[in-house]
């Protein structure tokens, strides 16, 4: 009941705000980008990728299959979309923390139940999440249906189907095949594999022409998203070089690196038996290398939560990890002047730290001017997933190495000759 409570009061908080600045809060461009994407599925679907949709004027970037599933609620008014999918951004939050728990290890029951709502409580309140209900994006669907594909056990023959259907309506759990793959559930790979053909297959058998737009050319355009909210290694790289010729080879080998790097701690996270480790370190990769990943895409950050709170053995490093992850994604009450940057005088309103370098949103060349602390500041999201990444992959080789050496201690070698009951307990400890 008191998880349930904090829940309610989080989201209360959240309505209220809403409420009270709606100018600031509810806007939800990309909401109105998913409907009249859907609209233009019907009426002119040869431009779809040539339109301006939404208030806001903004390019559809998405598959044709996700064009699809849009048309199918296009029908629906817009008040009704943005409420829609505000309701499920907010109700997917326990339901991804449930799910993150079990593959965290803990046991289904009402605790596990309560922990979870208390960590949707926390999560309404992280900046990926906010951002996500502020631009009325998918992003929380799409996590749910990784999550929850990674949480079927893999005797279930569907196993592969969610992240199949989420890498179909947006390209990055892409990532996640390889992993399923390397992680020897080939059989889930291959379904997610297919799944992913069968939504490329319906795009070009509905949608031919808009189907040969995007995966004829457009798709594979370079990004010159040099703007803050762009939080990939191509984000970092375009704003240290100024956007420069070289830039685009410079992402290409830092990606290549990064995404080996990566995706091998994932795979031994999982070999470890460490799933949600594995599941978070993927994630990670996938949104380093990624061209374009908006701050709201690291929605992975609830699971994270989940990872830091629950993952460590001592209780010491659960609540300095939690704290480190509310800490650096939280939605704080900042001070943000209209170029971005802390202004004392600005008013104090819920805001991501990241709006403490100088910006202008997508509109100047702010960020080509960072020096010393602007640098790290703007680019912190992704400095914090490539210490995550290293820091991860020091202590599974390190722990691999050390635990001979704990196997092999005096108390060990004198009871090798023992009993196979006497034996049995320096098996678990061992272990």
């Amino acid at each position: 009941m008191a998880a349930v409570a904090l829940f309610l009061l989080a989201v209360v908080g959240y309505a209220l705000l809403v409420h009270a600045s709606p100018q600031y809060y509810w806007t939800q461009i990309d909401t109105a980008v998913y409907r009249d994407g859907g609209i233009a599925v019907w009426n002119q679907p040869a431009k779809l990728y040539a339109l301006e949709l939404g208030a806001a004027k903004l390019p559809f970037t998405y598959t044709p299959f996700a064009a699809l599933l849009f048309a199918a609620g296009s029908g629906a008014s817009f008040s009704t979309w943005q409420v829609g999918l505000a309701v499920l951004t907010i109700g997917l939050l326990p339901v991804v923390a449930y799910l993150s728990l079990g593959l965290a290890g803990r046991p289904a029951g009402l605790a596990r139940a309560a922990a979870a709502v208390a960590i949707a409580a926390v999560s309404l309140w992280l900046e990926p999440v906010a951002m996500t209900l502020f631009f009325g994006q998918i992003n929380l669907v799409l996590l749910a249906l990784v999550v929850g594909d990674l949480a079927l056990p893999d005797r279930i023959k569907g196993k592969g189907i969610g992240i199949g259907l989420a890498a179909g309506i947006k390209l990055t759990p892409l990532i996640f095949i390889p992993y399923l793959l390397f992680t020897r559930r080939v059989k889930a790979a291959a379904v997610s594999a297919l799944t992913f053909a069968v939504t490329v297959g319906l795009g070009f058998a509905l949608l031919p022409h808009a189907s040969a737009v995007y995966w004829g050319g457009q798709l594979f355009k370079p990004s010159k998203h040099f703007h803050l909210d762009n939080q990939s290694l191509n984000g970092v790289i375009l704003r240290l070089t100024h956007a420069g010729p070289d830039a685009h080879e410079y992402w290409l080998v830092a990606a290549v690196v990064v995404g080996i790097a990566g995706l091998a701690t994932s795979i031994l996270a999982s070999r470890r038996g460490q799933e949600l480790l594995g599941l978070v370190a993927c994630a990670a990769t996938g949104l380093l290398v990624s061209p374009v990943t908006w701050s709201h895409h690291y929605v992975y950050v609830v699971p994270a939560l989940v990872l830091a709170a629950y993952g460590p053995r001592r209780l010491s490093y659960r609540i300095l990890g939690a704290a480190l992850v509310v800490g650096l994604f939280g939605w704080w009450p900042l001070p943000i002047g209209n170029q971005g940057g802390y202004d004392p005088k600005a008013q104090l309103l819920p805001r991501g730290l990241l709006l403490l370098a100088p910006n202008r949103g997508n509109n100047g060349t702010v960020e080509f001017t960072w020096r010393g602390l602007e640098l790290i500041v703007g680019n912190y999201y992704v400095l914090t997933l490539l210490v995550f990444i290293a820091a991860t992959a020091c202590a599974l080789v390190l722990t691999r190495r050390l635990r001979p050496d704990r196997a092999v201690g005096p108390r060990a070698r004198c009871r090798v000759g023992g009993t196979p009951a006497q034996r049995r307990p320096v098996g678990r400890s061992a272990s």
